[in-house]
């Protein structure tokens, strides 16, 4: 088969201290590389102070190699290479994400690419990603977004039985490893440069869920990734501010107005949680955005396009945080059922 009837995709890889993890996950791009399944290696190297950028150049000519001088987080990084790709790339027709510490599963993507050709109201589509220390469990499965901003991964450390077997529609998917459809990518873009680092992820399925579109799990194809869990007050205030980003540029007036006394009083359990676990001065950081124009002119573009209501895009949002995010007393005692029946009742009044 020639090359013109092959599927081209750019693997986009944002890289940071990334030099113990690359040599595994490009390795995994060119063995799934084949004559009707073509894939090319994107690498962004954000600044990093080690030598990411000359292990490529020596062992990884065939990569595409984008050098930052600044840290761009991972939104920006992603953006960059994006740009790259727009340039150097035009015969991708589709773009994944994937993590500098993931490599591709023995089925390669073949099954995302026919997937996405077969359903053309998916956005998007998320392999499997299983854990590196027990192949057999799942890191994760796709997210679930609670109506307040925050994202929960799913099925993790679960094995793919029941209803991790089949393809579903997602809240969200992990940016860990998610492929994308290239003319999608040109009319709205990736990833707000604001956001600079977590939530990004659900930053794009929520953009695409009001466009209309559908994001998807697929169990077919696997990504392995070598997570490490590590606590959430190290990216506190990344986390928080990206939260109020995400719900002031996608909710519409009489949404937040609705749902005021949850984020009011979340707000105080923030406020005594982060006192708690001395990162107050990161809580009240989160209040300053980073780019207040930015995140206006984000919330005019994204209300005049949007094609479904907030019901619509809150259907299937949970008012549960699991143990497994945060195991707190007060959280899964006082706070989740207090929440859980506030959206019941709010959900009585969605209509718009």
């Amino acid at each position: 088969m020639n090359d013109t009837s092959a599927v081209h995709v750019a693997i986009l890889i944002v890289s940071y201290r990334g030099q113990p993890y690359l040599c595994d996950c490009l390795d995994s791009i060119h063995a799934a590389s084949t004559d009707t399944c073509k894939l090319h290696a994107v690498v962004v190297d954000n600044a990093s102070p080690d030598q990411t950028s000359q292990l490529i150049q020596a062992q990884y000519p065939d990569a595409h190699l984008v050098q930052s001088s600044t840290n761009l987080g991972f939104a920006g990084g992603n953006n960059l290479g994006w740009q790259y790709i727009q340039q150097h790339l035009p015969q991708a027709q589709y773009v994944m994400l994937l993590n500098q510490d993931a490599r591709l599963g023995d089925q390669g993507i073949t099954p995302l690419i026919d997937f996405l050709q077969s359903h053309p109201n998916a956005a998007c589509v998320q392999p499997a990603i299983m854990l590196h220390d027990n192949q057999t469990l799942l890191n994760t499965a796709g997210n679930r977004s609670h109506y307040l901003g925050f994202g929960i991964k799913t099925g993790y450390r679960q094995p793919v039985t029941g209803p991790w077997t089949e393809a579903r529609k997602l809240d969200f998917p992990s940016g860990c490893a998610v492929m994308l459809r290239r003319d999608l990518l040109e009319k709205h873009g990736l990833f707000a440069d604001d956001l600079f680092m977590y939530l990004e992820d659900a930053q794009l399925g929520w953009m695409y869920r009001l466009l209309g579109y559908d994001n998807w799990y697929l169990p077919q194809a696997t990504v392995i990734h070598q997570y490490q869990f590590g606590s959430t007050l190290n990216s506190y205030e990344h986390l928080e501010r990206n939260r109020w980003w995400m719900l002031r540029v996608f909710y519409r007036w009489p949404t937040l107005l609705l749902l005021l006394p949850a984020l009011l009083l979340m707000e105080l359990g923030q406020m005594a949680y982060a006192i708690t676990q001395g990162c107050l001065g990161k809580k009240l950081a989160s209040y300053r955005p980073r780019n207040r124009q930015a995140r206006q002119t984000a919330r005019r573009l994204m209300q005049s396009q949007r094609v479904i209501s907030d019901r619509q895009l809150t259907a299937n949002f949970t008012s549960h945080i699991p143990a497994s995010e945060l195991k707190h007393w007060a959280l899964q005692g006082i706070a989740n059922p207090l929440f859980t029946v506030y959206w019941k009742i709010a959900r009585l009044f969605l209509w718009w």
